[in-house]
């Protein structure tokens, strides 16, 4: 068992195992049931999560547990931070700023829009069958984020394999939370850590949609295409997941 482990579980975001660099991004299984969830504190139960749970496993040394989760947050804040530079590289594409790169996520967005005012005849073409695959990641992302923001936040906490804190936050900010019976004021205060990192990842993830919008939006101005947006924003969507990751390369790598 991973010493530490900070996982999205229940969704399936396309095109990524990961979210911002933080959350393992846990399928769920096929056929899995979608309502009502059951928290167990017993000792090595694992059910399977009916709706999407934020798991955090630490290790037991609260020291080392508090480094973890602090070190997680500067991966939020540096993700909120590498968003606001896609959205100005995204916004120097619609100013219309001239781009020399021939490779890149800029170069391939452009190439993109480029295509869909002179575009390929139905069925043809390697960059068609590209454009539709994106889209339908795109609207993969979209499903699974409706699914993730249709229901209560929920985040679950273990120390050492033991299960000691669930929290449930609807959108109202009301906190329901489960503790376990004896648990240290340590532990819980590294819960409640655990539930501000995935409260703002999720506020984060609303934030990126928000900018694939904008810019698409934006984007779409210069295409005299029926339907220009819905079009655009798969492709802005890719541009934005691709510099992200694309800036992500920089960051130091979290120690155990």
């Amino acid at each position: 068992m991973a010493e530490y482990y900070f996982a999205l579980d229940g969704v399936a975001l396309p095109g990524t195992d990961s979210l911002f660099g933080i959350w393992k991004i846990v399928k769920p299984p096929s056929g899995s049931p979608q309502d009502g969830a059951e928290v167990s504190f017993a000792p090595g139960t694992s059910k399977v999560p009916t709706e999407p749970v934020w798991r955090v496993r630490l290790p037991v040394p609260s020291d080392a547990a508090r480094a973890l989760l602090e070190a997680q947050s500067v991966a939020l804040r540096r993700s909120a931070a590498d968003l606001a530079q896609a959205e100005r590289r995204l916004a120097q594409i619609g100013e219309g700023v001239s781009f020399a790169a021939t490779a890149g996520p800029e170069a391939e967005l452009l190439a993109t829009l480029r295509a869909l005012e002179t575009p390929v005849p139905f069925g043809l073409g390697r960059e068609e069958a590209e454009r539709r695959r994106i889209g339908r990641q795109w609207q993969e992302f979209l499903e699974q984020v409706r699914r993730l923001v249709s229901h209560y936040a929920r985040i679950e906490t273990e120390i050492a394999g033991a299960l000691v804190g669930h929290t449930a936050v609807g959108w109202t900010g009301d906190f329901d939370t489960l503790w376990e019976s004896d648990i240290t004021p340590q532990a819980m205060q590294l819960h409640l850590q655990a539930v501000h990192l995935a409260l703002g990842s999720r506020i984060a993830l609303l934030r990126l949609l928000i900018v694939v919008g904008t810019g698409a939006a934006k984007l779409a101005l210069r295409l005299a295409v029926p339907g220009a947006q819905l079009l655009v924003l798969p492709a802005v969507w890719k541009f934005v997941r691709d510099v992200l990751r694309e800036l992500r390369q920089s960051w130091p790598q979290i120690q155990s």
